[in-house]
């Protein structure tokens, strides 16, 4: 759209020629005496400024914050409380001063001011102003919501044409994560939720498969705020995978801003652990401790599993040898062990920085 058209459009000057054009209709199709064009001039005028300050107190009632909505509020105010007084100013002194009498019968000598009858003509006129803003709004929203709609499907196809190929990749490179291969099947499948939800979580799965990739056969090292995000995002993907989703995260103050560099994968190797293969509800959360002290950084994750259940997930196993071997083969001053009680799983690291 054409920037200028653009302004026009949504400053509702267009307003203006809209109304004129509806009274001239009017007074064409149901007037039996014609009303003169200067009167529907002023009289459109009056309108397009009223539907304008009407427009603005409700949308920034229905879609502004709080500050928005107590401006609106007062403008509300200000017109209820100005409307009348201004209106009997224009209509009864004002334009009669200029030859223009909105009512006929101005200028017969006995002419009597009616104020009941005025005031049910102003209130009239600001109802189908206000209903008129109220389809205006309505045909608006509607519009953005099927553009948005569109502009989703659109990006939500590229992004599943994206994570397919990234996810053979996965495949091919042999660094496919338990959970990375359960979420991609019901991400690219789900609809249940809004589109804008959906293509946000597709696009948080992209960077996560992209990190993975970043990872090779060799040595490997990233930084510490860079996969702390990673587990921020893995988090919120399993809520969106599962709404009973339950974890509990407890970590010491700054200890996400270190800067420091770690073997790959460190922080998230357990964390697919245990969502792959742990009950993460209510009554068996999910639960992750970062503390440091004496300069060292103290991790645990732990969670609870099904035994029966866990017996039929299949898995190759590697997944901590790897990390051991990359931990070893870089001389890391990092301790790795993981302990199991009963239907308790914990993984502990400990680093010393």
């Amino acid at each position: 759209m054409n920037p200028i058209v653009r302004t026009i459009y949504r400053s509702n000057v267009w307003a203006f020629p809209v109304f004129v054009l509806v009274f001239c209709a009017a007074n064409g199709l149901f007037v039996k005496d014609r009303i003169p064009s200067n009167q529907i001039l002023l009289a459109s005028l009056l309108f397009a400024i009223y539907y304008n300050w009407v427009y603005y107190v409700v949308l920034n009632v229905y879609r502004g914050g709080r500050k928005k909505r107590i401006i609106a509020g007062v403008a509300l105010v200000i017109l209820l409380l100005t409307i009348e007084p201004t209106l009997e100013f224009l209509i009864y002194t004002c334009f009669p001063s200029m030859d223009v009498y909105f009512d006929k019968y101005m200028l017969e000598k006995d002419y009597v001011h009616d104020i009941s009858e005025f005031r049910q003509r102003w209130i009239t006129a600001l109802l189908v102003i206000f209903f008129a803003v109220i389809i205006r709004l309505a045909f608006r929203l509607n519009r953005n919501k099927t553009i948005e709609a569109e502009e989703s499907k659109k990006q939500k196809a590229k992004q599943d044409e994206e994570i397919k190929t990234l996810h053979d990749r996965l495949k091919a490179r042999q660094l496919n994560t338990h959970f990375i291969e359960n979420f991609v099947l019901i991400a690219l499948h789900r609809e249940k939720k809004q589109n804008k939800e959906n293509v946000e979580m597709l696009t948080m799965l992209t960077d996560l498969m992209n990190y993975q990739l970043s990872m090779d056969n060799q040595q490997q090292t990233t930084n510490w705020q860079e996969e702390w995000d990673q587990v921020e995002n893995l988090l919120q993907m399993a809520y969106y995978k599962d709404a009973n989703f339950v974890y509990e995260w407890a970590h010491d103050d700054g200890i996400a801003d270190l800067e420091m560099v770690i073997p790959h994968g460190l922080l998230l190797m357990p964390l697919e652990n245990a969502l792959k293969y742990g009950r993460n509800t209510a009554a068996w959360p999910l639960r992750m401790e970062f503390s440091r002290k004496d300069n060292r950084i103290y991790i645990r994750y732990t969670n609870y599993f099904d035994p029966v259940v866990r017996d039929r997930i299949k898995s190759t196993g590697k997944g901590f040898k790897l990390m051991e071997t990359r931990i070893a083969a870089g001389a890391w001053p990092i301790i790795l062990r993981k302990s199991e009680v009963d239907n308790l799983f914990w993984v502990d690291i400990e680093i010393a920085c």
